[in-house]
């Protein structure tokens, strides 16, 4: 009996034993899980911190002017927070640093920041690094509030840079496969704008199905974003032409000269203009100047160059712009870029060898009954690009736009193959400068993006790395 009592004394031991080890394990297991459940969670929520920490900086960016010259990084701070950790409701917290890109070159760097946002959740930090850029008046080949109008993309149009409208772009094409059908490297509309195919009707894809246009390359433009955006932001025309009209009117800039002037001429280190046709001739040394601002009471200020001239430089008009000849504004490194803005229309001149009109003499005479080369970036936010005449030349000619075009609405060149046939070239090196006192449109580009990076010795998040 006593040994009986003995084996079962033993076995409820044993089995409590096991049940004791059964639990522990259990509950080490149960421990396990819960520190693993708490870290995917805390990881989860840091990720979405960062995220979201990486969309605040480019709103805050958004509304920026411009980056701080001096390239020094700087953190994004909500209102009483002086540490820089910004709480994101139910994802922890995040610490933004954005960092301008300083003098680095290249397509992309023109303004160009890295932005660093650090998400916190528990005792997990998540990084994200994105470098993005600023979309500028000058970043585009065409750029339009209005729309891109029927006759523009049609066969044999080739555009070598990005153009964007907020409203509806129109192509055509009369070849029944891709040849020779309208060509954009870069093209962007709004929801609220569109693409319109001739036979088609509105489409968000770059060939339509039964539509005789390919827009090419197609190949790229088929794979979307960012050579084919259906719904990228609006650009503000109406924050551009505020901001150009608020250097006309308010206190100027250093490096500013504002002139009263019916006709200029650039002349490679110098400007010279009259203020009307019997006026004695004035100059101003372009030295330690880069923005000319010049009025011409409620009439035109017309313009061209003699020579191209030695650094960027930036003219607005008051009103209206006329192009009295060509314009050689030199290339990025090369003189230029030079900025020609009004904050009316800019008109290419009639020529009076056609008109039958008066000219003033010598140089100061229009020359525009020729193929015109305009190498400048124009910008008419509230305005249009049109010819003052445009049933003349009286063979179609060419003008060339080579550099970019900001235009409210496309103005009206040509009538029935009369006049100018307008065409767009932009020039690679406003990827890396644009035009002194041109304004950031509040659209920024995300050209990286990459989550936990590889960490950097020696560095921290707040240091200027780049």
């Amino acid at each position: 009996m006593k040994r009986e009592r003995g084996s079962v004394l033993a076995m409820v031991v044993g089995a409590a034993a096991v049940l004791f080890v059964l639990t522990g394990v259990a509950y080490t297991y149960f421990q396990m899980s819960m520190r693993a459940g708490l870290f995917r969670m805390n990881r989860i929520r840091a990720e979405v911190a960062a995220e979201a920490g990486t969309a605040l900086a480019l709103h805050h960016l958004s509304a920026m002017e411009s980056i701080p010259p001096d390239g020094t990084p700087f953190v994004i701070r909500m209102e009483g927070d002086s540490a820089g950790w910004i709480g994101i409701p139910d994802c922890g917290s995040v610490f933004i640093v954005v960092d301008p890109i300083n003098g680095a070159g290249g397509f992309c760097s023109n303004g160009a920041v890295e932005v660093r946002a650090r998400g916190l959740s528990g005792d997990i930090t998540v990084d994200v690094e994105l470098r993005a850029t600023p979309a500028y008046p000058s970043s585009y080949a065409l750029l339009t509030e209005n729309g891109i109008p029927e006759g523009y993309f049609v066969d044999g149009r080739i555009v070598n840079g990005p153009v964007h409208s907020n409203g509806m772009i129109h192509f055509s094409s009369y070849s029944p496969d891709s040849t020779d059908d309208p060509s954009v490297s870069m093209i962007s509309t709004t929801a609220a704008g569109g693409f319109s195919f001739a036979g088609g009707g509105a489409s968000n894809l770059p060939h339509p199905p039964g539509s005789s246009i390919w827009v090419r390359p197609y190949s790229l433009h088929r794979q979307g974003s960012p050579y084919w955006r259906v719904s990228a932001p609006e650009i503000d025309f109406a924050r551009m032409a505020a901001h150009f009209s608020g250097l006309v009117a308010g206190s100027a800039p250093s490096g500013t000269v504002r002139i009263n002037a019916e006709r200029i001429l650039i002349e490679g280190e110098k400007l010279v203009f009259r203020a009307n046709r019997t006026a004695p001739e004035e100059t101003v040394e372009l030295a330690d100047v880069n923005l000319v601002i010049a009025r011409n009471g409620f009439s035109p200020v017309t313009i061209k160059t003699v020579r191209r001239p030695d650094h960027p430089l930036t003219i607005i008009a008051v009103n209206d712009m006329e192009i009295g000849g060509g314009i050689d504004g030199g290339a990025v490194g090369s003189g230029g870029p030079l900025g020609l803005v009004a904050l009316g229309n800019i008109i290419i001149s009639a020529d009076p060898d056609e008109t039958g009109g008066s000219d003033w003499p010598g140089r100061w005479q229009i020359e525009t009954n020729q193929g015109l080369l305009i190498r400048a970036c124009l910008v008419a936010p509230s305005g249009s690009f049109y010819a003052r005449t445009p049933n003349i030349p009286e063979d179609l000619t060419r003008v060339t736009v080579s550099g970019s075009l900001a235009e409210r609405t496309m103005g009206r060149l040509s009538s029935v193959n009369r006049g100018y046939e307008l065409g767009n070239s932009w020039e690679q090196g406003l990827g890396a400068l644009h035009p002194p006192y041109f304004p950031m449109l509040g659209r920024w580009n995300v050209y990286s993006w990459i989550m936990d990076p590889p960490e950097r010795e020696g560095f921290e998040i707040e240091d200027d790395r780049v």
